[in-house]
């Protein structure tokens, strides 16, 4: 007989999922504040109303957000999470000291919306596998793109008489590239990493543009930053692809990141033509990677990118965290 794993719990400490557990608690007040508008006193029933979710829901939330990691290690981690939802409520009820007929009634009926919320989100997280699955797919066919595999190819031939060391360096960064490409797309990557497959990217362009291009680095981030896998490459070579490959003369593309306000920032300028866009071009490389982000993180991560005269600045801000031990190279 096979053993069916339980579904994992979701991450309490997302503030998409914290959206959802309030959602209901907070329907149901406006609901309640609806139904009690034709009466003589509206405010009292929505008051008692309020007293009898709000607390404990807020509760609930602190505490699932503390206990969160331990609850994921857990195998009956859905029931431990029903047991601090009634738990939670019945406290709040207590030291409020509302209706004792409520003493049993209401943190059932916080379990039961909390068992009906996990299922939510157990199907919800089905339901976004195969997109997940297929943005992961769409992100590594957009990162072989022929052009660059064409035109390392030619900046390593044309090195490999007068220069056979550096033919010799770009084969080996390309080849780097596409491990780390072809690589388990689960497995996270850290900020130092990241920024090494950049390095290896803009070293191999750099042979081909010459000494026109021009990279500032400023990274007042920790390196052990964990990251998805090929966020920042793409922007570099999209950058690279989309401005600095299309300007004549010198060109400087600046690439920072920070922490700022508890979140990871990832900062990109850099040149853009006063041409409009090849069609799917520059926003269609940032629509996917925003995509991936919101796979990845819900509603905890952002992408921006905007003109501002003629550099193109692009921004993204992720939760900060702190990996137990270096990544794992390809």
């Amino acid at each position: 007989m096979l053993r069916t794993t339980p579904p994992p719990l979701p991450d309490f400490r997302n503030l998409g999922v914290m959206l959802r557990i309030l959602l209901l608690p907070l329907l149901l007040l406006f609901a309640d504040g609806l139904l009690t508008l034709p009466g003589n006193e509206p405010l009292w029933p929505w008051l008692q109303t309020a007293l009898l979710l709000v607390p404990g829901s807020l509760l609930t939330l602190a505490l699932l957000a503390v206990l969160g990691p331990w609850l994921a290690r857990q195998r009956l981690g859905a029931c431990w999470t029903l047991a601090v939802t009634g738990l939670s409520f019945g406290l709040c009820q207590w030291r409020l000291q509302l209706e004792p007929a409520l003493a049993w009634q209401l943190p059932a009926l916080a379990m039961l919306a909390m068992a009906l919320l996990l299922h939510y989100l157990s199907l919800r997280q089905r339901a976004l596998s195969p997109a997940l699955a297929e943005a992961r797919l769409a992100a590594l066919q957009a990162r072989i793109r022929p052009h660059f595999l064409f035109n390392s190819l030619n900046a390593a031939i044309a090195l490999i008489r007068s220069q056979p060391q550096k033919a010799e360096a770009v084969l080996e960064n390309l080849a780097d590239l596409f491990r780390a490409q072809l690589a388990d797309p689960d497995r996270a990557s850290t900020l130092a990493r990241e920024i090494e497959l950049a390095t290896m990217y803009l070293a191999i362009e750099t042979e081909r543009l010459g000494p026109r291009l021009t990279i500032s680095w400023r990274i007042e981030a920790p390196l052990d930053a964990i990251l998805p896998p090929l966020i920042l490459q793409p922007l570099v070579e999209n950058a690279v692809c989309h401005g600095a490959e299309q300007l004549a003369g010198e060109v400087e593309i600046v690439i920072g990141a920070r922490l700022y306000g508890g979140q990871l920032e990832l900062a990109l300028d850099n040149p853009a033509p006063d041409a409009p866009p090849r069609p799917g071009g520059n926003q269609m490389a940032l629509s996917n990677l925003r995509e991936r982000l919101q796979l990845f993180f819900d509603a905890e991560a952002s992408l921006a990118g905007e003109k501002r005269g003629d550099r193109y600045y692009t921004l993204i801000r992720l939760p900060y965290r702190r990996a137990d031990k270096p990544a794992p190279d390809g």
